[in-house]
């Protein structure tokens, strides 16, 4: 449809260049390619992995621009440049075929297809007097070809999940694999197992759909969700309340995936099996290899009377994997215990002894017990009975905004050997009765109460609260209510997932903040009793054994057992800490160990496990059509959702990702599976083309908004306002771009 003559070469293009002259002309995209050849080596990148993500992404941005380009041909304007990329052309990847030059740039945050009469041709003689030129089709011409790009991604997105889902892709199932205390999921009783089936109107969810879910729901606002439990026939109904508290980018619920039974692996470096220096790390087989990447676990030690006993892990029902949950049960068992493991190893099963682990602690310290904080809704605690005195309401959870609210444990009192026997925040100063007392650890007081209750006969206990002085009482006061333990909430996923989360008691369905505040210290310790830590630093540790300190981080006075999560991730080395303590601030050193008593067995051994994963595949191309185009409506539906929640402060702008962080999420996926990489350009088509949709001027969806206008009134929209806008878009795409550029480089390198 091309009616004007080709475009006959400049003078300067066909005059002979000097290398010098080449090289000068070009200096800065041979400056860019250098530049991205040394922070690829520099990296140590996989070049293959850095290859199909960058045609990957090339192919997003070419197929926009194709979009652009092939409907400016059907509609006859005369095109004069097409590029991938921005700037001037790299080396080698420039031709021109009859009016229009083709080229890559090396600017690669995108492309343009050049046309008269419009952008910067559109005020031109030639604009105004060319019959092909933009400025003079129809208004429903330029409409088609300004969406063009956005249909072409569109289309390219839903055929990327039709391909994936013919093979088949492995998504995350809506299986509950932990729940975070003291969040919306644990204060409405989810468990680990449960399997979602339905959230609000999505039926057969998987896992990724809960996030973008609970984040366009106001906050405050509750989404039901529909679980099925091991056990029962009929799905029970949790609504759930998302929360964000002042440190987290979004809206929570507190639930994680469920793993599946295979050791972390990566070809790449950095990836780690099992921790550092833990148990799992030491353990060593017959033939003295030590616990691989891949590595299935397929039985275990299952009788904490019998360790060597092992017994096969069965497989989950209705499903070709094995038990996660019952390996997780047989670890709470033998905590205490060697366990051995029998694992597959492409093929061949080999043994492991592992060693039982300790609970790593600041030695010599006992931190300060703080304020109740919340209690799962059908549990213990919810249904406690009031002993003394009359009248008081049930246990009264705190806010973190309200200094005084909430209750605090100052006792609980339990039957041990048919003895009365109280654990106490401190020893009584005039005994009423003959219980015996011992001063409990808040942070290890749901570890004693469990190793009490295994053995116990009588489950009852009596738990005594600080209650604050309300209204016109001025004096705190003692609370007892009495409880019974209930052994089907212990070891059903409980985690801390946030900073903010407080130590569980399982067994009672009840959980409290613990202060970073020291309690009492022993004789000799660098922590002093009243000393508040302020913020902590630990050293990392690489695989040469070389010690590096990290960043300070910050802790609130209620992040207590935060602080013990982390002491349990982290190599035992030296680590600093900032305390408040008679005088300013003070930093000190000291060494955290596993406890030195033995007593305080801890469950986890070091496993890194991969997320569980189940395949979705098409049953033939009927269905990968309905799964492509479902796939697609769900993620511009999430998109859309996102940006809501982002500009109404529901989750925060931190978590927005700008081009590097695109490229470092194409580069691992596409070292790692083939078809999620294929999803993954499919996601980013879609959100090109979302986003690119914007009634944004400069974007695609800024110009249908004139063109809309124009349609409408019959007359273009005045120069000037269109002047203002793009100048105002260009402004908002540029300040949007240095920050999520920053926001890259600081999650990517610092």
């Amino acid at each position: 449809m091309d009616k004007s003559e080709p475009v006959a070469p400049t003078a300067a293009s066909e005059t002979p260049q000097s290398i010098g002259g080449w090289f000068a002309a070009n200096i800065m995209p041979i400056a860019f390619v250098g530049a991205v050849i040394a922070l690829i080596i520099w990296r140590g990148l996989v070049i293959w992995d850095v290859a199909i993500a960058v045609f990957g992404l090339g192919m997003v941005i070419f197929i926009h621009e194709l979009g652009h380009f092939l409907a400016a041909k059907f509609c006859d304007v005369h095109v004069e440049t097409f590029s991938i990329g921005f700037g001037k052309a790299i080396p080698g990847c420039q031709f021109r075929k009859g009016e229009t030059l083709y080229k890559i740039g090396w600017i690669p945050l995108g492309g343009y297809v050049k046309m008269v009469g419009e952008g910067d041709n559109a005020d031109t003689e030639e604009a105004y007097e060319d019959p092909r030129s933009f400025k003079n089709k129809p208004v429903w011409q330029r409409m088609a070809i300004i969406s063009a790009g956005v249909v072409m991604n569109l289309i390219l997105g839903c055929l990327c999940f039709m391909v994936a889902y013919t093979h088949g892709v492995e998504e995350t199932p809506a299986i509950v694999g932990s729940i975070g205390v003291g969040s919306a999921a644990w204060e409405e009783d989810l468990r680990a197992g449960d399997h979602i089936v339905q959230i609000d109107d999505i039926k057969k969810p998987t896992f990724d759909d809960i996030r973008p879910e609970v984040m366009s729901k106001g906050l405050g606002g509750s989404i039901p969700f529909y679980i099925n439990r091991r056990g029962e026939l009929v799905s029970r109904r949790a609504n759930l309340v998302p929360r964000r508290n002042p440190d987290e980018l979004y809206p929570l619920v507190g639930i994680n995936p469920i793993d599946q039974l295979t050791l972390q692996k990566s070809r790449r470096p950095g990836t780690q099996a099992v921790r550092k220096d833990s148990v799992a790390a030491k353990a060593r087989a017959a033939d003295a290899s030590e616990l691989k990447g891949g590595d299935r676990i397929i039985a275990s030690s299952h009788d904490p009377k019998n360790p060597a006993d092992v017994k096969p892990i069965p497989s989950d029902a209705g499903e070709n994997k094995l038990d996660t949950l019952e390996f997780m049960r047989r670890q709470h068992q033998m905590r205490g215990k060697p366990m051995t493991i029998h694992v597959d190893r492409d093929g061949a099963t080999m043994v492991f002894v592992i060693e039982p682990a300790y609970t790593t602690v600041l030695p010599g310290v006992r931190f300060t017990m703080g304020r109740l904080a919340a209690m799962r809704s059908t549990g213990p605690a919810a249904k406690a009975v009031l002993v003394s005195p009359a009248g008081e309401n049930g246990l009264q959870m705190a806010k973190l905004d309200q200094a005084d609210s909430g209750d605090r444990i100052i006792a609980i009192e339990i039957k041990r050997d048919g003895k009365t026997v109280r654990f106490v925040d401190e020893f009584s100063k005039e005994r009423k009765d003959d219980a015996a007392e011992e001063l409990f650890d808040p942070l290890r007081l749901g570890y004693d109460l469990e190793t009490w209750a295994e053995t116990a006969t009588d489950l009852t206990l009596k738990i005594t609260v600080l209650r604050s002085a309300t209204g016109e009482t001025k004096t705190s006061t003692r609370v007892t209510f009495a409880l019974k333990w209930d052994p089907n909430l212990v070891n059903n996923g409980e985690s801390i997932l946030s900073a903010n989360a407080p130590m569980p008691i399982s067994g009672l369905g009840l959980a409290y903040y613990v202060d970073t505040t020291i309690n009492s210290a022993e004789s000799g310790s660098a922590l002093k009793k009243g000393d508040a830590i302020t913020e902590v630093r630990f050293r990392d540790v690489n695989d040469k054994g070389e010690v590096k300190p990290e960043d300070w981080m910050p802790l609130k006075h209620h992040q207590g057992t935060y602080l013990h999560t982390l002491l349990q991730r982290m190599p035992q080395t030296e680590i600093n800490l900032k305390v408040q303590r008679a005088g300013g601030e003070e930093e000190i050193a000291i060494t955290p160990v596993a406890d030195p008593a033995k007593k305080w067995s801890a469950v986890d051994r070091g496993f890194y496990f991969i997320s569980d994963t189940r395949l979705q595949k098409a049953d033939g191309l009927v269905d990968a059509v309905g799964m492509g185009l479902h796939r697609t409506w769900r993620t511009v539906r999430v998109i859309y959702q996102t940006l809501y929640a982002t500009i109404f402060r529901q989750i925060s702008a931190k978590t927005m990702s700008g081009p590097l962080s695109i490229a470092n999420a194409s580069y691992k996926i596409a070292g790692y599976d083939l078809w999620q990489f294929i999803i993954f350009i499919g996601l980013i088509n879609i959100n090109l083309a979302v986003v690119n949709f914007l009634p944004i001027p400069l974007l695609d969806g800024g110009h249908m908004v004139f063109l809309i206008y124009e349609k409408i009134r019959g007359k273009p929209a005045p120069e000037k306002l269109q002047e203002y806008a793009l100048y105002v878009g260009l402004a908002f795409i540029l300040l949007l771009m240095v920050f999520v550029i920053f926001l890259d480089v600081r999650k990517l390198f610092f």
